[in-house]
């Protein structure tokens, strides 16, 4: 369980730097009211999204896994094919303009509802974040572990990945004020700077899950 643990460790925190997800929350959390219900929401909505996509991984990477050895080429071919996404992600995003997406002023709604489905659906449209997260689960999934051990990871697995927002609002929680002051800059930063990291992300995945291949088929 330990090797399963540190050989998704990579992966999680690839998966974790979603930058469009923080910049959304940033605005939530610098709005005028129901920052802190509204920033809840949108972790919890997040939260959802990855619990479900675990899920549907867990099942289809388990039919296969059933009779197989987790080293083969077929485990191989998928760690082969999620680096291949992971390029042609690369791709798409060298080709738009690095432009910043959050608006200034918050967004005003009295429902919390709406928080909860942008948390939710933001984290389907980071394509630098799903392909590392997908083959942390898959990881999880081929390494014949009991039920309980898978749990425990998948559930590791999600709170790394949400830990950028998870720790910010926890600080704005104790401390509003010096919340804000201290995550202006990194906010600014990520503005300017999204494609590039969202592109070192995707390059050092794909590198990765490559390595992870080849590794398959040595021990295959």
């Amino acid at each position: 369980m330990f090797e399963v643990f540190l050989s998704i460790v990579p992966l999680s925190l690839a998966a974790s730097v979603s930058v469009t997800s923080y910049l959304l929350f940033f605005n939530i959390l610098a709005a005028k009211e129901h920052q802190l219900r509204n920033g809840l929401a949108f972790i919890i909505g997040g939260t959802l999204t990855y619990t479900v996509i675990a899920v549907v991984v867990l099942i289809s990477v388990g039919k296969v896994t059933s009779n197989s050895n987790p080293h083969n080429a077929l485990h191989a071919v998928a760690d082969f094919s999620l680096a291949a996404i992971s390029l042609v992600l690369l791709f798409v995003i060298l080709r738009k303009e690095n432009k910043t997406e959050h608006k200034k002023d918050g967004k005003k709604s009295s429902d919390i509802f709406p928080h909860v489905l942008s948390g939710a659906m933001i984290k389907l449209v980071s394509a630098n974040t799903l392909p590392p997260f997908i083959a942390a689960i898959k990881e999880i999934s081929v390494a014949h572990l009991s039920i309980v051990a898978i749990a425990i990871l998948c559930i590791l697995v999600i709170l790394i990945t949400m830990l950028p927002l998870m720790a910010p609002y926890l600080l704005f929680l104790f401390n509003k004020q010096r919340a804000l002051v201290l995550l202006a800059p990194v906010d600014h930063f990520l503005g300017k700077y999204k494609n590039y990291i969202n592109s070192i992300i995707l390059i050092l995945v794909a590198l990765y899950l490559i390595y992870l291949g080849f590794t398959r088929l040595y021990l295959n």
